[in-house]
């Protein structure tokens, strides 16, 4: 047997092997998402913030680190749609966040809740017998029926959409309550004495019915969020069963606030009371991911948990957020809006530490699902990830599926249009759409051009075409998903 077929023959034999641990034990998965996070902020990409517990992860022997993992959408609802469905966010309308409308001829609707018609992964792996929870941001629809109705945000809380137990709120909230510890009313002062602002309710599921949370939660939002995430993991260790964990920070989204203790750790170091919030709510999220990743340990469950960290999207604008050189902030399709820190650890697969190139997006989770449960979509509706496994079991070495885009673009020369953007291994064209038609388009190598600083569409239009034809082709096919959802506005 030459070389070749040799690494082919213990690849598959590899496969093969993974397969029948499966058949016998289902792994555990945990999905933890910063908000709003950016590619710069974490300390192994040069960023100012404290993480070492998120470094220590991205340098495990069991880990890849994804250097181009990419965030679904733009911006918070749109992402954290692909995550659970494995969709693109304009294929069930969610268009953008509360309030954002998508270009008119993108076909218009209000936006919408996650449909209750679209599977997620809880649901998917709850049929394999996992326990599933959810807590944090949902950010995918209201939670209770708002007075008079609400047609952009309808009922569709984390408990329809498959999750076992929950607490979340239904928008962003606070990173700390300091002074009054209340997620329920008007109450926030102190570090932002003009900008008083409405601390969102945090909601659970008890008894099958849903309950706000009027009580006090004081502290840090991410140690809160660290409680109930140990107090579910151990309860599914106790009773045997897999479990799916999906942990939607709210940090570091504004208002980003840190307790007294994370602040000084940068006040000392001559940062500004605005960047000690930000950076020191950054290092709260950093110890939980520490303690999990020590739970897991400790319950001998580490070697069977794929653990996902990563951002929902690059760092807000008019914050200390950094993208370390990649252009565009949060809202943009250009690299520092949607590539974000990323990282899997999994000891059962991966065996050594890996830094990576290999492109990957938060659509690509519920295929990989799929992958390891051996099963597949109930029906046909069109999937924009893929599955990952033969990767994480090092048997593919470049993606088999663009990644697909679009957006509405605010503001500038080009307000009013949406952008459809396709990224390959290298090249990634941006296309402006207006009146159902390209208006402009602009072509890069994000190999040699990390900053997307110029457009080489004109020096390559032989892959400049290819692309576009790709992008049109997608872009009717979100289409369709929308005539058959039928979200559309009568008018």
């Amino acid at each position: 047997m030459d070389v070749v077929s040799y690494i082919r023959f213990s690849a598959i034999l590899s496969l093969l092997l993974l397969h029948t641990v499966y058949a016998n034990e289902l792994p555990n998965i945990i999905f933890a998402m910063a908000d709003d996070l950016g590619w710069g902020d974490v300390q192994y990409n040069g960023g100012n913030a404290f993480t070492p517990n998120i470094d220590k992860m991205a340098q495990s022997p069991n880990t890849i680190l994804l250097q181009r993992y990419y965030s679904g959408g733009p911006r918070c609802s749109p992402t954290r749609g692909t995550v659970l469905t494995g969709r693109n966010h304009n294929r069930y309308c969610v268009w953008s966040t509360t309030g954002g409308t998508n270009a008119p001829d993108f076909t218009v609707p209000e936006p919408l809740a996650l449909p209750l018609t679209e599977i997620t992964v809880a649901e998917v792996v709850r049929e394999f017998g996992y326990s599933t929870a959810m807590f944090g941001k949902w950010h995918l629809g209201d939670f209770v029926p708002i007075t008079g109705g609400n047609k952009k945000w309808p009922v569709s809380h984390p408990g329809l959409h498959g999750f076992d137990q929950w607490w979340a709120t239904e928008r962003s909230t606070p990173t700390c309550t300091p002074n009054c510890g209340c997620f329920h009313s008007i109450c926030l002062h102190g570090h932002y004495p003009a900008k008083e602002t409405a601390c969102m309710n945090y909601h659970t599921n008890k008894s099958d019915e849903i309950l706000g949370w009027p009580d006090a939660v004081p502290g840090d939002d991410s140690d809160f969020l660290w409680n109930l995430s140990e107090t579910f993991i151990r309860e599914q260790v106790k009773s045997g069963k897999p479990f799916f964990l999906y942990l939607p920070f709210h940090t570091v989204h504004v208002h980003y606030i840190a307790t007294e203790f994370y602040r000084q750790l940068y006040l000392k170091k001559n940062y500004s009371s605005d960047q000690a919030d930000y950076y020191g709510a950054i290092s709260a999220l950093d110890v939980v991911i520490g303690r999990l990743r020590e739970l897991l340990e400790e319950l001998g469950i580490r070697n069977n948990t794929m653990f996902w960290f990563t951002s929902d999207n690059g760092p807000a604008r008019h914050t200390p957020g950094v993208t370390n050189g990649l252009r565009g902030r949060k809202s943009s399709l250009f690299e520092g809006g949607v590539r974000v820190p990323g990282m899997i650890e999994w000891p059962a697969v991966i065996r050594s530490n890996q830094v990576s190139r290999f492109a990957v997006v938060s659509s690509d989770l519920l295929p990989t699902v799929y992958d390891i449960l051996g099963t597949k979509p109930r029906d046909d509706r069109p999937m924009d990830g893929t599955s990952i496994l033969p990767f994480l079991h090092g048997t593919e070495q470049s993606r088999n599926k663009t990644i697909s885009w679009a957006f509405a673009i605010p503001g500038g020369d080009f307000d009013g249009h949406y952008n459809v953007t396709i990224a390959g291994d290298r090249y990634k064209l941006m296309a402006v759409y207006g009146k159902g038609e390209v208006q402009h388009h602009e072509l890069y190598d994000l190999v040699e051009d990390l900053g997307e600083t110029k457009d080489i569409a004109q020096d390559y239009p032989d892959i400049t075409t290819q692309l576009l034809a790709q992008a049109e082709q997608w872009r009717s096919s979100v289409i369709n998903s929308v005539h058959k959802l039928g979200c559309l506005n009568s008018d």
